[in-house]
């Protein structure tokens, strides 16, 4: 039996809806945690992409920075509260939009400006009598931030994404959209699951027979800026150990392409052998050497059509360092499904 909404969803504490909203049959969601920085940029992407102000809801997750009075200065509504965590935010924002009489809920992230065509391609995709219960879509290939790194953890990310673009079996809070009915039916986002709320969001709704699309025409930028240490610690952390927690309960459920991918596989198993060849360096550095650059030419064949996307869209310089960044990548990838498999409980 499918959950009711106020089953489901907490109701929103300290919240303020501005006496000019209105209701819409399409409302963005916004969970914010110390946004302070890039919510305006985000706000402002919404109305470029025609949603009003009344359309759209800030769910501020607990803030010290002032992410709440920038949105309550933008016009749209604001759902205040303790610190409980992105799912439960969501969850929040997904309620008042539903009071409000969504029909469509758009979840957005904090650090990514909507395209301007992206309500008219939501629209277009979820549009009355259409099958489609859900659609995501990808980063574009102008992330904000300028560094190397953040380049090309940003473009790797939009490059996975395009790949896989057409039927999909998970779900993507950076920019999609789903039904109320669907999201309502799923349960919205389990509170529970630490990181990767929405990739298990995207599998209820699959198992349930809901139709998810990954459009590449739903495009946002993404204005966060990585560092080699922050990427290593998310790719770890936040995103490989839950995900392959994740994974590892669904038993043989995994989600069509994206990170499990064959090519992702060969990857991890390269960066494994580069990691083996450290320490061979001391012994026999001719032979250790030897075997890790082979595993660098085979993981940079492997990853061939990132590369060359890469290449087109920020230079050859990039594509070329891209190389020992990818052999990190997968390390924390495979790192993190190695403890995962090591402390998951049977």
């Amino acid at each position: 039996m499918a959950k009711t909404a106020s089953a489901t969803f907490p109701a929103a504490t300290g919240g303020t809806i501005p006496s000019t909203a209105e209701p819409g049959a399409i409302h963005v969601v916004i969970p914010a945690r110390q946004a302070a920085a890039y919510l305006p940029a985000c706000l402002a992407g919404t109305r470029a992409a025609g949603f009003a102000p009344g359309e759209v809801t800030v769910v501020d997750d607990g803030s010290t920075d002032g992410t709440a009075g920038i949105a309550r200065e933008a016009g749209v509504r604001v759902v205040s509260g303790p610190r409980r965590g992105a799912a439960a935010a969501r969850n929040a924002g997904a309620r008042a939009a539903i009071g409000a009489g969504a029909e469509i809920l758009v979840f957005v992230d904090a650090d990514v400006v909507p395209g301007e065509d992206a309500r008219a391609v939501i629209a277009e995709v979820l549009g009355a009598g259409g099958e489609v219960a859900a659609v995501f879509g990808a980063y574009d290939a102008r992330p904000a931030a300028p560094g190397a790194v953040s380049r090309f953890r940003n473009l790797l990310h939009r490059h996975v994404h395009l790949q896989n673009a057409g039927p999909a079996a998970t779900f993507w809070t950076g920019l999609g959209a789903v039904r109320r009915g669907a999201f309502e039916a799923a349960g919205g986002f389990d509170p529970g699951q630490r990181m990767m709320e929405d990739v298990k969001f995207g599998m209820a709704l699959a198992r349930a027979g809901h139709a998810i699309q990954l459009d590449p025409r739903l495009q946002g930028t993404h204005l966060k800026a990585w560092s080699l240490a922050g990427m290593v610690r998310t790719d770890l952390l936040d995103r490989a150990i839950p995900w392959s927690r994740l994974l590892l309960s669904q038993g043989a459920a995994l989600p069509r392409g994206l990170n499990t991918a064959p090519a992702a596989r060969a990857s991890v198993l390269c960066a494994g052998v580069l990691l083996l060849c450290l320490p061979g360096l001391l012994v026999r550095p001719l032979g250790a050497a030897g075997l890790g650059g082979a595993a660098l030419l085979v993981l940079a064949a492997v990853n061939g059509p990132f590369l060359s996307r890469l290449r087109r869209e920020a230079g050859a310089g990039l594509a070329l360092l891209a190389v020992p960044l990818l052999a990190v990548h997968y390390a924390c990838g495979g790192a993190g499904y190695a403890w995962a498999r090591i402390t998951t409980r049977r």
